[in-house]
């Protein structure tokens, strides 16, 4: 088990997603500080009212966009590694999650996930992207494919709880489906569970 600084947000990350942040609580200035000048990682969980998801992911200071006389500041993230959420506790005004990280094994060779990338090609010229598609057509992992892809909360969480790659791109192989077949108003992510 690992301990990881939490960042309860109302967002899911994964690994790969880049995420922008606007910091402004003290307790925050001083966790990313703390993870600029040690190069550490915090977590970011998605929090719904008051409740924690069980899964997170752990997120690394790309850069810092913008420094404020305040001590605010907003900086870009990346997502790095999925992990469960075992227990936590507060350390002054700050969550510390007690994690295990969660193990990635991608099978870049599946016909299924080269078949998942052509629909997420199609997706991305369905909604007028059609910029560097020689850089999405590289991409090698399921989490890679939701860049530019705004999927609702329950989505993305059932994304970073499934253990298996292979379940993981059935169940984005479903999600592209309905969109490519704009079908894409399903309430319940039950749907798609594999």
């Amino acid at each position: 088990m690992s301990h990881l600084k939490l960042f309860p947000l109302s967002l899911v990350s994964f690994p790969t997603k880049i995420v922008p942040l606007h910091i402004f609580e003290e307790r925050y200035k001083i966790l990313i500080s703390e993870c600029i000048n040690n190069k550490s990682e915090f977590g970011i969980v998605y929090q719904n009212n008051n409740s924690l998801a069980d899964f997170g992911c752990s997120m690394k200071v790309l850069k810092v966009v913008k420094n404020y006389p305040d001590g605010r500041m907003d900086i870009i993230s990346k997502g790095e590694n999925i992990f469960k959420l075992n227990s936590q506790s507060l350390d002054g005004e700050l969550l510390i999650g007690e994690v295990k990280y969660k193990e990635s094994k991608i099978d870049q060779s599946s016909e299924n996930f080269e078949i998942l990338k052509d629909k997420y090609i199609k997706i991305l010229l369905m909604l007028g992207i059609t910029s560097n598609l020689d850089g999405h057509l590289k991409k090698n992992i399921p989490f890679e494919l939701l860049e530019g892809i705004s999927l609702p909360s329950e989505f993305e969480l059932m994304l970073i709880s499934t253990n298996s790659e292979s379940d993981r791109i059935k169940i984005l192989d479903r999600i592209f489906d309905k969109i490519l077949k704009n079908e894409f108003s399903i309430p319940d992510a039950s749907h798609f569970e594999s």
